[in-house]
Formats: structure tokens, C-alpha cells, sequence
């Protein structure tokens, strides 16, 4: 396991989530007192007196609300500051690390391992389409992160 699959699995237990199910975005937001707004305008988190504020778009299909959700969770767990004011390389890092974890967030290793994967790529890709209410692309990139970090380095002899 990487360390961000760690400590995903470890924030989500912590806050007695344990099944797809239970990774909505309502669920999350109420658990972590992060309040939600829906509007017109490209989704973000907001900073404002120690209460942190995730704006989605609305005009967004549910499972790419639920991918932008995870993608701004993690600038309101990890990240600091006011991107208005930070050097551009270091907002494509934050931006690089926010969807890095936004693949780990939407569909955490720990309950991807509880599945039985299809040996097929498309039907496992579909099984996680279906179970993490993801899009095809998404689901693609969590899929290959997956068998990257744990089916082929798994059957690798030391």
C-alpha cells in the first residue's frame, strides 16, 4: 500500500465509513462539518474562520460531483493557503496531489481489494463505474493505478 492508500483508509475509517455506500458526498461533508454549495461557476474549496466551504457545480452529472467532491476534500484536508497568492508551480502541484487523491478518495483501495475484479479491463472498469458512481475516464485511471500498484507488484518475486 502507498502512503496516501494509508491514509485514505485510515481517514475513512476514522470516520466509520466502510462500503461504497457510505461515500457520498453528503455523508463525508456532515462527518467533517464541510459545508456544501452547489452554483454556476467551476468547483473549489473555500477557507473562512476555521469552517471550510466546498463549492460544486451544479450543471455536473452526479458522478463527476462525487469526482470533483474528492478532488476538493483533499485541498481542504491537505493543502494551505490561497491559491490567488501561491507561484503557479506550486498550484500545479497542489492541483497534480488534489487528483491524485481524488482517484483514491472516489474509490479506496481497501474496498476495491473487497471486490472480485473481473479479469477483463472493461468489466472491471464497468464493476467500478457501477459500485463508486464514477465516469468511464475516471474509473479507467482508478483501474490502471490499481493494477500498477497492486496486482503486478504483487505476483513480482523478490
Amino acid at each position: 500500500m502507498t502512503h496516501l492508500e494509508d491514509y485514505i483508509g485510515q481517514f475513512y475509517h476514522r470516520l466509520d465509513i466502510h462500503s461504497p455506500t457510505q461515500l457520498t458526498i453528503d455523508n463525508i461533508s456532515q462527518k467533517l462539518e464541510i459545508s456544501i454549495f452547489y452554483w454556476d461557476e467551476p468547483s473549489q474549496a473555500l477557507f473562512l474562520k476555521n469552517h471550510s466551504f466546498i463549492f460544486l457545480n451544479q450543471h455536473l452529472l452526479p458522478k463527476f460531483q462525487w469526482q470533483e467532491f474528492c478532488h476538493e476534500l483533499c485541498h481542504v484536508l491537505l493543502h494551505a493557503g490561497d491559491q490567488m497568492h501561491l507561484p503557479y508551480s506550486f498550484i500545479e502541484y497542489q492541483e497534480f496531489k488534489a487528483d491524485n487523491f481524488a482517484l483514491h478518495a472516489a474509490a479506496p483501495t481497501f474496498m476495491i481489494k473487497q471486490l472480485e475484479l473481473p479479469s477483463s479491463y472493461q468489466e472491471a472498469v464497468q464493476l467500478l463505474q457501477n459500485t463508486f458512481n464514477l465516469s468511464f475516464s475516471f474509473a479507467c485511471k482508478r483501474l490502471d493505478h490499481y493494477i500498477d500498484n497492486h496486482l503486478f507488484t504483487s505476483q513480482m518475486p523478490l
